[in-house]
């Protein structure tokens, strides 16, 4: 029986502060995949080409990481990066992809993304994505395409593409910090209760960008605001919410308030939009989405997603001083130790693609479960199109399909994709070094 081959040792670099809180856990880690179908089949030599020239530019992607005294490092990965033929996705961080936190695959018309969530977050990792597409369809069709708000070798390289908002210790306020999350009764969703997770179930709706953005703008909402008031109301038709309060946990890039624009780590806090059974039941959905707009700009434009990150920012400094690995695994495990009430909102952008928007048919992201179970409202616009994909722990239909009724009766048409389960591969991350 042939022995496994050893892990090359690898030099530790700075510290992952920025992506700690997704090394830890009980639940061993998953990838997060972004798939994007095309309107051809894809070519894998030219494939591979563009991976290449996106990553001369972005050589940061090629990274992996080794953990020492139980904090992990990134480290410069010069082997190959090489794109394979699969039609399910691989393992990454380990031998099959030369220890490299991402992979690219391909299989008819779709290319896979695959990437551990402790690199870089959505939008970091769509960054990377634009430009391996970007590079693809010039190659395939012999042209140069603009390539404009994507990192090309024209965008010159800034140290602060690697910024790092959690490396260094912030003030924080732990009675202010109580004070935002705020004490009310929030509603969980019942499948949920005691959900085991062991497999993950899409359920995928296609919106023209016309039809959802201009009932958004009409109403005085934004795409995520619109989303957060759909659900939050299917959820209120399909549930006895009683006085619980329904909460749409949003997570928000932390760029532009914490003046980190470049970076392609980890940059996230999270906005709490509450909603109470009576909102969700009797005001206009335009209505309780304005209110729920109207809510986010006050927590962005004030302190609250500051004094989230800032809470995060406390934890991660915290668990870099435990003693052991244990005792840092037990502080960081956030997932593990904060069931989410009462789902996701993730809207994640749109990717980039410019002239060429119409050979991109479909874009779907399909995350790894987390530990207490969840459902997510994961969104993207992209090429003409919202890619609205509900991904979640249990197998339970019924929230998606009063979803699509809202928005017909809103007056906006929707497509229902067709539903699957999945469940994304476990990551291979290093031991002791």
């Amino acid at each position: 029986m042939a022995r496994p081959t050893a892990r090359p040792r690898f030099e530790a670099k700075e510290w992952n502060a920025c992506g700690a809180t997704q090394f830890y856990g009980r639940e061993k880690k998953r990838s997060y995949i972004v798939e994007v179908s095309l309107s051809e089949a894809v070519r894998g030599d030219l494939l591979q080409r563009a991976v290449d020239k996106t990553l001369q530019r972005l050589p940061y992607y090629r990274s992996t990481f080794v953990r020492k005294r139980g904090l992990y490092y990134y480290a410069d990965n010069d082997l190959p990066f090489t794109v394979a033929q699969s039609e399910e996705p691989r393992v990454i961080g380990g031998a099959i992809t030369n220890y490299h936190m991402l992979d690219v695959t391909y299989w008819k018309d779709r290319i896979s993304f695959a990437m551990f969530h402790g690199l870089c977050d959505g939008l970091g990792f769509n960054r990377f994505i634009e430009a391996v597409l970007y590079h693809y369809v010039c190659l395939k069709d012999g042209r140069e395409y603009s390539d404009e708000g994507i990192y090309t070798e024209r965008i010159p390289y800034d140290p602060a593409e690697r910024e790092d908002i959690h490396a260094a210790r912030r003030k924080v306020s732990r009675k202010e910090l109580k004070a935002v999350m705020g004490k009310e009764k929030r509603f969980r969703l019942p499948e949920l209760m005691d959900n085991r997770v062991d497999r993950m179930y899409s359920l995928p709706l296609r919106v023209k960008t016309g039809d959802f953005l201009g009932w958004c703008k009409a109403n005085g909402a934004s795409p995520a605001a619109g989303a957060a008031a759909i659900m939050t109301q299917a959820i209120a038709r399909e549930n006895d919410v009683g006085d619980s309060v329904i909460m749409t946990v949003l997570p928000t890039s932390m760029r532009r308030a914490l003046h980190a624009e470049k970076t392609f780590k980890n940059c996230y806090a999270a906005l709490f939009l509450r909603a109470t059974a009576q909102e969700a039941r009797d005001l206009p959905t335009g209505e309780l989405a304005a209110r729920l707009r109207a809510n986010m700009k006050a927590q962005m434009n004030g302190e609250f997603a500051k004094a989230v990150c800032a809470g995060m920012n406390l934890l991660i400094q915290l668990g870099s001083k435990m003693p052991t690995y244990k005792l840092k695994k037990k502080l960081l495990s956030i997932s593990d130790n904060n069931p989410q009430d009462t789902y996701f909102v993730d809207y994640v952008g749109g990717l980039r693609c410019n002239d060429y928007a119409d050979q991109i048919t479909h874009v779907r992201y399909l995350n790894a479960p987390p530990a207490n179970g969840a459902t997510f409202v994961l969104m993207s616009e992209t090429a003409g199109y919202f890619h609205i994909n509900f991904t979640q722990t249990m197998a339970s239909d019924r929230y998606y399909l009063a979803f699509a009724a809202i928005l017909e009766e809103l007056g906006i048409p929707c497509e229902k994709l067709p539903c699957e389960s999945y469940l994304n591969p476990e990551v291979e991350l290093p031991e002791e070094q």
